[in-house]
C-alpha cells in the first residue's frame, strides 16, 4: 500500500494503468483479462522467494489495481477521460479495495482453475509459441525450455515438445541450435531421471496436501478437489521449490475459468 493511505484504499499507481498490465489503451475486454492473469500469476506474493515477497505483494497490487479499473466498463471510462484512479472509483461508495485484492490473491491459487487451465493450454497454439518462444530464449537447451515452459513435464511432453521443434526448425521457423541437435543421451536420460525423482516427491507433497486439507475441512460440507488437481499443484510446488521460487511462478496465462 502506498504510505499514508488507509488500508481499504486502492495503492497509488506508479505509472499508466495500461503500461502496467501491458497492453495498448484500445485493449479488449478478454485482452485486459488474459494480460492480468499473466502478470497477476506471476507476480502472485505465495509464488515468489520469501526475499521478493515485499516486492511481489507491491506489484500485485498495482496490478489488480489496474484490473479493477480497466475490467469495469464504467471506471475505465472515468480513467480514460481524466487518468486519475480516484476519480475511477469516486462512485463506488461501497467498494471495498482489500475484499476485492483479497480476491485476486485467493482466486489465484484455486486449483480446479488451474487443472481446467491444463486442459486448454496443452496442445494449444499458445502452449507452441510459449514453447518455440522458450526454445529462442534458451538457444536450444532443454533444460531451459523445461524451466520456462508452464505446465511442461519431461516425462509426459519431451516427445511431444521435440517433434513441435523438429517441425518448426525444417520450416525455417526456429534454428537447429547445436545444444539441441547435439544433445548427448546421457543429458536426456539425466533429464528424465531426474523428472521420474521429482514426480515421486509430488506423489509424497500431494499426499500431504490431501492430508492438511481434510483437517482443515473436518466437519464442513465443503467437497473435495480431486486427487488429481492434488497431485498437480504439488508437482508444480515441488518445481518451484527446487528452483527456490515459490509455488506457481511459473503459470505465465489466464488460469480463471472464463
Amino acid at each position: 500500500m502506498a504510505k499514508g493511505k488507509k488500508s481499504q484504499d486502492p495503492p497509488a499507481p506508479e505509472e499508466n494503468l495500461y503500461k502496467l498490465l501491458g497492453v495498448e489503451s484500445d485493449a479488449t475486454p478478454d485482452a485486459i483479462k488474459s494480460a492480468y492473469k499473466k502478470k497477476a500469476l506471476k507476480h502472485h506474493p505465495d509464488k515468489v522467494s520469501e526475499e521478493n515477497r515485499d516486492e511481489a505483494h507491491r506489484l500485485f497490487q498495482q496490478i489488480a489495481l489496474a484490473y479493477g479499473v480497466l475490467s469495469d466498463e464504467r471506471r475505465r471510462k472515468v480513467y480514460d477521460r481524466t487518468g486519475r484512479t480516484d476519480d475511477a472509483f469516486s462512485e463506488d461508495g461501497d467498494f471495498d479495495w482489500m475484499d476485492f485484492y483479497r480476491e485476486q490473491l485467493s482466486a489465484m491459487l484455486d486449483t480446479r482453475a488451474i487443472s481446467d487451465f491444463k486442459k486448454k493450454y496443452q496442445n494449444s497454439d499458445e502452449e507452441k509459441r510459449d514453447l518455440l518462444a522458450a526454445f529462442e530464449a534458451a538457444e536450444g537447451d532443454m533444460d531451459g525450455v523445461y524451466e520456462s515452459v508452464m505446465l511442461s513435464n519431461v516425462l509426459d511432453d519431451d516427445e511431444r515438445f521435440r517433434a513441435i521443434i523438429d517441425e518448426a526448425i525444417a520450416k525455417g521457423e526456429a534454428e537447429n541450435y547445436k545444444l539441441y541437435a547435439e544433445e548427448p543421451e546421457a543429458k536426456r536420460t539425466a533429464r528424465r531421471r531426474k523428472a521420474q525423482k521429482e514426480a515421486k516427491e509430488a506423489e509424497r507433497l500431494a499426499k500431504k496436501l490431501e492430508a492438511d486439507k481434510k483437517k482443515k475441512a473436518a466437519g464442513a460440507s465443503k467437497s473435495q478437489a480431486p486427487a488429481g488437481e492434488d497431485d498437480l499443484l504439488a508437482l508444480i510446488t515441488k518445481r518451484q521449490q527446487d528452483r527456490g521460487q515459490g509455488f506457481l511462478a511459473q503459470l505465465e496465462e489466464k488460469i480463471w475459468k472464463s
